[in-house]
């Protein structure tokens, strides 16, 4: 899963192709700003975050953090 470009998920049941790789939509890897919002997302599906931002963001520090100890980089 996630080795190439031809990758494709299919319907098990009518083995209908349902999601594919489109490099169109490729972002680069560093971005300057990032910024979302979720309101559409609310209005259309009624879905709103179970985590709050301030949250989120200890997590992935969180996660970068561990990350760094487990590869032993020295954090200046």
């Amino acid at each position: 899963m996630g080795d190439n470009e031809d990758e494709k998920g299919f319907d098990k049941k009518t083995g209908k192709i349902i999601i594919e790789i489109d490099p169109r939509y490729y972002r680069p890897t560093e971005v300057e700003i990032l910024m979302g919002d979720a309101s559409k997302a609310k209005k259309e599906l009624g879905w709103e975050p179970k985590v709050k931002f301030e949250e989120l963001v200890r997590i992935m520090v969180k996660d970068d953090l561990d990350k760094v100890q487990k590869e032993n980089f020295d954090i200046l």
